[in-house]
């Protein structure tokens, strides 16, 4: 993925775009996993390019608006006084997730990545 890629797919995550994580999320109720591997994507793109080119206020504020978003989304799904309820949703593996998703967001703001291979949870085969 490019950094330009990258970018476009935060910025859909950002604005609740059709086809973007959020999106699926929350007017879906939807948990895709696609689109999940798609956005961590994203965020481990531009955690690389800011190794390289320096961290960008505006980027960082937008992965943890998502950040956020995707973390509360999963919270009222458990939530029994939420009508909103996520299909498809990973109940028994969603900590592998919310594993991903933390140090993807870490790598960005640290710069520590972690060995794919160590996860738990391991990417779909294509």
């Amino acid at each position: 993925m490019t950094v330009k890629e990258a970018k476009a797919i935060l910025e859909k995550n950002v604005s609740c775009a059709e086809d973007s994580l959020i999106d699926s999320l929350h007017e879906c109720e939807l948990f895709s996993k696609k689109r999940f591997w798609e956005f961590y994507d994203c965020v481990i793109t531009l955690a690389q390019d800011a190794l390289k080119s320096g961290r960008d206020f505006e980027t960082a504020r937008k992965i943890t608006l998502v950040y956020q978003r995707i973390l509360k989304e999963m919270i009222w799904h458990f939530d029994k006084r939420d009508l909103s309820k996520l299909r498809k949703f990973p109940n028994k593996r969603y900590n592998g997730y919310i594993e991903r998703l933390d140090n993807a967001v870490d790598a960005y703001f640290r710069g520590v990545f972690v060995d794919e291979t160590l996860y738990e949870l391991q990417r779909p085969k294509s």
